[in-house]
């Protein structure tokens, strides 16, 4: 009776002792990897230019202003299908896109339509726009920022930014 007795006192001591260490030293969940972004949730939105990001610094459109101007709907992107299309300042354009593995995508030869503007847009320039589009190289949405990413003449990174309009 004094063996079961010390037995059941010995497990009273130390079952609440293993048990808790066991808790402690247990290994915490691995965090959930973050949800892959489908470039479905960039098809079908019109995007609108907020800023480029280039070597010589940033440009951030002043959309009160172009509006004013009369450059409402200026660059501005639309992905649907394999095809892009949206508008300069002033023109508008269409042609193919592909996408590649990961977060890669090509754009294809571009077409336009061949108004000549009466005014411009100081900041960024029409054919810079078209530039950037056709040297896209990867696309990430960011805090639901669309961003392109593409280079500059010189090589250097540019990254397109763009809203849902």
């Amino acid at each position: 009776m004094k063996n079961i007795t010390a037995m059941l006192f010995c497990a009273a001591l130390f079952l609440p002792a293993t048990l808790l260490s066991a808790c402690v030293s247990a290994t915490p969940p691995a965090a959930s990897p973050p949800e892959a972004v489908s470039f479905t949730a960039v098809e079908g939105v019109d995007w609108r230019l907020l800023e480029v990001r280039r070597a010589g610094g940033a440009v951030r459109l002043d959309w009160e202003q172009l509006d004013s101007s009369g450059f409402g709907g200026a660059f501005s992107i639309t992905f649907a299908e394999g095809s892009a299309s949206g508008m300069g300042a002033p023109n508008r354009f269409f042609g193919p896109y592909t996408l590649g593995g990961g977060m890669s995508i090509s754009m294809g030869n571009m077409a336009s339509t061949l108004m000549m503007p009466l005014v411009e847009p100081d900041d960024l320039r029409e054919h810079e726009f078209f530039a950037y589009l056709s040297r896209v190289s990867s696309w990430n949405i960011r805090q639901g920022m669309l961003e392109l990413f593409s280079s500059g003449g010189d090589g250097s990174e540019t990254v397109l930014v763009f809203a849902r309009q």
